[in-house]
């Protein structure tokens, strides 16, 4: 099911992969071949340097290592960037990133991320321009090390420019505003926690 909204002329849409036949991550995750593998850099920052696409890509770095950090509720599991095919007088430049909550029991609930979902609507609407489109994907997740299952949402962002290098620099400046508004979230969830406590 997809719910679409076009506020303040930034598309961002929400959509809920939650039947069997979906997409469900595993956390931890390894490739066949172990070439490639989950990485998890809440406990181990350094290991950002073997992620190629964030030695690569400046913003995409700068995002893992905040949204890892201390000042955050949340974890990275996957990413990866990709420049599409141009089409006409445009390029686009996109990436996936998913993200759980690094609280293992908010993992769990639905309603956590249905909040999630909500909220980064409301804080990303206040951009402005059609040429940064966001897509967020909840999608069920399994949790090996605990044994559980639960969800976690899988960030799409998109930009078009007239060039490769103006998509890119526009996919940048969209994902810093995307960093910036899970720390507001993280904010939000941390003072939630301390008056429940």
């Amino acid at each position: 099911m997809l719910d679409r909204y076009s506020l303040l002329d930034m598309r961002v849409e929400v959509a809920f992969e939650l039947d069997e036949s979906d997409v469900c991550l595993e956390v931890p995750w390894e490739k066949a071949g172990g070439t490639t593998r989950y990485l998890d850099l809440r406990s181990d920052p350094k290991a950002i340097q073997e992620i190629e696409p964030a030695r690569r890509h400046r913003p995409l770095h700068n995002f893992l290592a905040t949204v890892n950090s201390a000042d955050s509720v949340f974890s990275t599991a996957r990413c990866r960037v990709w420049l599409e095919p141009e089409t006409g007088e445009t390029s686009e430049f996109a990436s996936e990133i998913d993200v759980f909550f690094a609280l293992e029991d908010l993992n769990a609930e639905r309603s956590h991320y249905d909040g999630l979902c909500q909220r980064l609507l409301e804080l990303l609407a206040h951009e402005s321009g059609q040429t940064v489109r966001a897509e967020l994907r909840m999608r069920r997740c399994r949790f090996r090390a605990t044994g559980g299952s639960g969800y976690c949402l899988a960030l799409f962002l998109r930009a078009r420019g007239e060039t490769a290098g103006q998509a890119e620099i526009r996919w940048g400046l969209g994902l810093a505003h995307v960093q910036q508004a899970l720390l507001f979230v993280s904010r939000t969830v941390r003072q939630r926690l301390a008056r429940a406590g």
